[in-house]
């Protein structure tokens, strides 16, 4: 019985939020407080997997919609997630727009700390022939501090960066290069060149056999499931609504 109730209780607080994202709009004047952007090159694929995490400065403008502007390459995401003080992932169902020189999408986030991830392939990886590509970084809102780590593959050699970075630290056996900025305006775009060789076309870790590609917290999967339940039980409740309206106007 306690097991029911708690589940009971997940399921109409995800629920609530859901419903308040139903009616949430783009806030005017967002600005992110912090921001990180990690960018990992043949991390777990043959790709680039990028993550945005962070969170805008004004709580109170949440529920809102948010726009991310995305490599032109990009055709999905891997995860879209609001996050609430809990630490819960609240994952959203997003639509991928497709510009001239980018991607955009559009997401309704009901909590202000959000994360999005993503894998597209601006090189095609060879045995032996190096990697080279520009990633453009282009906040949509204003951003207070900006961080970007930038993940040195396993088995790289020549690997350069432009800008080049003296900011450097390992982490779980990788190396990484970092970037500080202050005070991002709105549009601002920021390069980043890679470069790199290897003699193999494979990823730096199988994902079946590591540990870090395990989802925290709620992961992708299931926040999708859970969301499908919710977008459900939200059309039974708006159809009802709907019906007896139309009964009281008869």
């Amino acid at each position: 019985m306690k097991y029911l109730s708690g589940t009971f209780l997940f399921l109409l607080y995800h629920l609530t939020a859901i419903f308040f994202l139903a009616e949430a709009a783009a806030a005017p004047g967002l600005v992110i407080g912090r921001m990180k952007v990690t960018i990992m090159p043949e991390y777990d694929s043959r790709q680039v997997l990028v993550i945005y995490e962070g969170k805008f400065k004004d709580k109170d403008a949440f529920p809102s919609e948010a726009l991310f502007i995305l490599p032109k390459e990009v055709t999905k995401l891997t995860d879209v997630c609001s996050l609430s003080p809990g630490g819960q992932h609240f994952c959203q169902l997003y639509e991928i727009k497709r510009k001239e020189d980018r991607s955009e999408t559009v997401v309704k986030l009901p909590y202000p700390d959000f994360f999005v991830d993503f894998q597209y392939a601006p090189f095609t990886p060879e045995p032996g022939k190096a990697r080279n590509f520009v990633f453009d970084l282009q906040p949509a809102y204003p951003v207070e501090l900006l961080e970007v780590h930038i993940q040195k593959p396993y088995r790289s050699k020549n690997f350069l960066l432009s800008p080049a970075s003296a900011d450097l630290y390992e982490k779980r056996d990788f190396t990484y290069f970092r970037y500080k900025r202050n005070d991002i305006k709105n549009g601002e775009i920021l390069k980043f060149g890679i470069s790199y060789l290897k003699d193999d076309d494979k990823p730096s870790v199988d994902i079946q056999f590591s540990p870090m590609a395990q989802p925290e917290l709620m992961g992708a999967e299931r926040g999708g499931v859970l969301l499908v339940v919710g977008v459900v039980m939200l059309a039974l409740l708006v159809s009802t609504r709907f019906i007896r309206s139309k009964k009281r106007e008869n």
